[in-house]
């Protein structure tokens, strides 16, 4: 199931590692990061903080934290592939224990090569239930129709939808896939409103994603659907 990978080869094949870590996919090189944002469209979450203003949130750093659909897409483009770090216990290093934080001897940094000599690729894990393979069906079908998406949980919903890169366009959708009760669809549909978005539910036929957009009727009180089409 795992396969040990050495350097040769990810350097002729030019993947990107994804590290896995508990069952998340990290982006910890920020060449890395810029390509798969600036060619591939695929954004991720910054989560880290910055090294020279640690004590402050309003902008993040590495490691770059990657949606399940990011990682599944990447992985079968061949555009990435999906790694782990063996941890210490592992590797079975001696003495571990007696070594100063000051020690600068030669024998840790062999312990560090040695961890990071020793990549173990991993593969995809399988959809826990329909949801997922919905949502998955869903990213794929409008990141493949040039759009660049991120989370919608802020904002009730699976997926943002920008018609460009976010640092310069606002999200025009908000994009569920899954089925909702009347009072949920309202609450959503006036968030969707007051966001200046419009909430779109998706839909699995069997052949192809289907859309509907809804429209609150500020006087109804109602949602009408409109069938639409990215």
């Amino acid at each position: 199931m795992f396969s040990k990978v050495n350097e040769e080869s990810k350097t002729s094949n030019n993947m990107i590692d994804i590290h896995i870590i508990n069952n998340k996919g990290f982006i910890w090189n920020a060449d890395d990061w810029y390509i798969l944002r600036t060619t591939h469209r695929m954004l991720g979450s910054l989560i880290g903080t910055l090294p020279s203003t640690p004590r402050q949130e309003d902008q993040n750093g590495l490691p770059c934290l990657l949606l399940n659909e990011e990682v599944r897409l990447l992985v079968e483009n061949c555009i990435c592939r999906t790694v782990k770090y063996p941890s210490f216990t592992s590797l079975h290093v001696k003495e571990t224990a007696k070594i100063n934080p000051s020690d600068t001897l030669p024998n840790i940094i062999i312990h560090l090569d040695e961890i990071c000599s020793n990549i173990i690729e991993v593969p995809l894990p399988e959809f826990i239930n329909n949801l997922e393979r919905i949502r998955y069906k869903v990213f794929k079908d409008l990141w493949s129709k040039g759009f660049y998406l991120t989370c919608g949980m802020k904002f009730g919903g699976d997926f943002l939808v920008y018609e460009g890169d976010p640092l310069a366009y606002h999200a025009k959708y908000i994009v569920n896939c899954r089925d909702l009760d009347k009072q949920i669809m309202v609450s959503r549909s006036r968030v969707s409103s007051i966001t200046n978005k419009r909430m779109v539910l998706a839909k699995d036929d069997g052949n192809s994603i289907k859309y509907l957009i809804y429209h609150l009727d500020d006087k109804s009180q109602n949602n009408n659907k409109i069938n639409y089409t990215f």
